[in-house]
């Protein structure tokens, strides 16, 4: 009998693919419409990265995606502390640099980046992607049965190629380094490190990307992309049930750091 595990390499998430997609999807429509308030983003932020970590079973990856975060949450921090108006809270010569409004907002937007990026992150982590399309078939196909199979299809193929696309990112980064293009020096000096491997970047992933759906079209992955996975266990139904009390919590709480 086919199943996920024989469409391509790959071993089997500890997580029913759907329910982790599920799981997702909740964060990321909590995080945009129901909580409002800096502090209860941040107690969802807290809670994503635990979350991340125990799903992906690597603390160190988790750690290596705040390290990620970190530039952006700045760069928004900033913008908003300097074009929001209100109290200053930085000023020079009695004009005002930045904004205590702004840097709350900003603080508050940089955590819902954080929150979604994280969410998304454990999703591809923790879900090979013939699982994910399992499962996405398995949810949609007693509504749509004939867009499911389309839509399973495209999230493989999607799922599928972002670790090739950042294998080669990589690459070329690695590459560039030894011609003088490293990411290190001034903010002029790194743009232009930028410009110079974002070109070969791009042409490689197109190269790559119909290496992958050609290989794709040569194991026929299309029919043989069936539903295969077995009815969420009692363990995929308590990350459920934590993510759910999560977002509930953040989005009931209504008290502090508005």
């Amino acid at each position: 009998m086919l199943n996920d595990a024989n469409v391509v390499p790959g071993g089997r998430s500890h997580i029913d693919a759907r329910v982790l997609l599920l799981c997702v999807l909740m964060v990321l429509v909590a995080s945009v419409a129901t909580v409002h308030t800096l502090f209860s983003m941040l107690a969802l932020f807290v809670f994503v990265l635990l979350w991340h970590a125990v799903v992906g079973r690597q603390p160190a990856r988790t750690l290596q995606e705040v390290r990620r975060l970190l530039p952006f949450a700045l760069v928004i921090v900033l913008i908003n502390a300097v074009l929001v108006p209100g109290d200053p809270l930085v000023a020079v010569a009695g004009h005002r640099v930045l904004s205590a409004p702004g840097v709350r907002d900003g603080v508050f937007y940089a955590l819902r980046l954080g929150v979604m990026l994280v969410a998304v992150s454990a999703l591809v982590c923790a879900a090979p992607p013939e699982s994910l399309a399992c499962g996405v078939h398995s949810m949609m196909r007693r509504v749509a049965p004939r867009l499911a199979d389309r839509v399973a299809f495209f999230v493989f193929l999607s799922m599928g190629f972002v670790p090739l696309f950042t294998d080669e990112i990589h690459r070329v980064r690695v590459a560039q380094s030894f011609r003088g293009g490293d990411m290190k020096g001034s903010m002029l000096r790194r743009a232009g490190s930028v410009r110079t491997w974002l070109v070969p970047v791009l042409m490689s992933a197109v190269r790559r990307s119909h290496e992958l759906a050609l290989a794709v079209e040569l194991r026929h992955i299309r029919d043989r992309l069936v539903p295969s996975l077995p009815a969420p266990r009692m363990r995929a139904s308590v990350h459920l049930v934590a993510v759910t009390a999560a977002v509930v919590a953040a989005s009931r709480y209504a008290g502090g750091f508005h």
